[in-house]
């Protein structure tokens, strides 16, 4: 067992110090700080799946106001008065008296 030991204490003898590579705590520390960076929060609002929904649904209610508005019943263009001017024959005469939107 003697040999064994003085063996094992003979290879020890020719170690030396590891060295690092060039550069090495520079990069090791830039790779710290860009870990410890906080990241850029990405808004919900900005994705191009959620803006591509709200502009469909934008064009889909245009396209429903616009089916609706023309659904409006036809009233005879030309109207006829007997007497002055008043305030229903202006209404009737710009189509102003129509129903309600939300009918």
């Amino acid at each position: 067992m003697d040999n064994r030991e003085e063996n094992i204490l003979n290879s020890l003898t020719g170690l030396q110090k590891a060295g690092a590579p060039d550069f090495f705590y520079t990069r090791l520390l830039g790779r710290m700080q860009n870990e410890n960076a906080p990241q850029q929060k990405q808004y919900f609002l900005l994705k191009p799946l959620f803006v591509g929904a709200v502009l469909f649904l934008v064009l889909m209610i245009n396209v429903f106001s616009i089916v609706q508005f023309n659904k409006t019943p036809e009233q005879n263009a030309t109207v006829h008065s007997a007497g002055p001017a008043s305030l229903q024959s202006f209404a009737d005469a710009y189509n102003l008296n129509t129903g309600s939107v939300y009918e």
